[in-house]
């Protein structure tokens, strides 16, 4: 996969992290931050939106579906400035609350047609990525080859 500058952008950084955190309540950093590389991939964020797939844990994810983490930590790097940058713009719009280990949803943003189709297949797939990153974040950064 190569990476695109633009094809992510703050307003879609920001409702992903949004939609996702509706769907958890609440979430640690290391896993807020696992969020935006998983968006990145646009194969897996189709499968992850289709309406009759669900996400069982990260390890049986990861076994079946390794292709989709050769270049994890790259996109994960690629990452994290955006994720920073959208979690604030996030509190300052009043959507999420900080609080010291993580963040939790105050208001989630609102999907609308205007959005896009690549919203509203991240909004479908924000319930399977939330049970993706529920487990342990350390074995998701062991096993994603995420380099701290």
């Amino acid at each position: 996969m190569k990476l695109i500058s633009f094809y992510n952008n703050l307003g879609i950084d920001a409702f992903a992290i949004s939609a996702v955190l509706e769907k958890a309540e609440f979430l640690t950093f290391p896993r807020l931050m696992l969020i935006l590389p998983i968006v990145a991939h646009r194969d897996m964020v189709r499968q992850l939106a289709h309406g009759k797939f669900r996400v069982i844990g990260f390890e049986q994810y990861f076994i079946e579906e390794t292709r989709y983490f050769y270049n994890f930590a790259e996109r994960y790097r690629a990452g994290l400035a955006p994720t920073v940058n959208a979690l604030q713009l996030l509190n300052e719009i009043g959507c999420l609350e900080f609080r010291a280990d993580g963040a939790a949803i105050a208001t989630p943003m609102p999907i609308t047609a205007a959005m896009g189709n690549r919203a509203e297949r991240i909004h479908r797939a924000s319930s399977n990525i939330a049970a993706l990153i529920a487990g342990s974040a350390d074995v998701f950064y062991l096993n994603a080859r995420i380099e701290l």
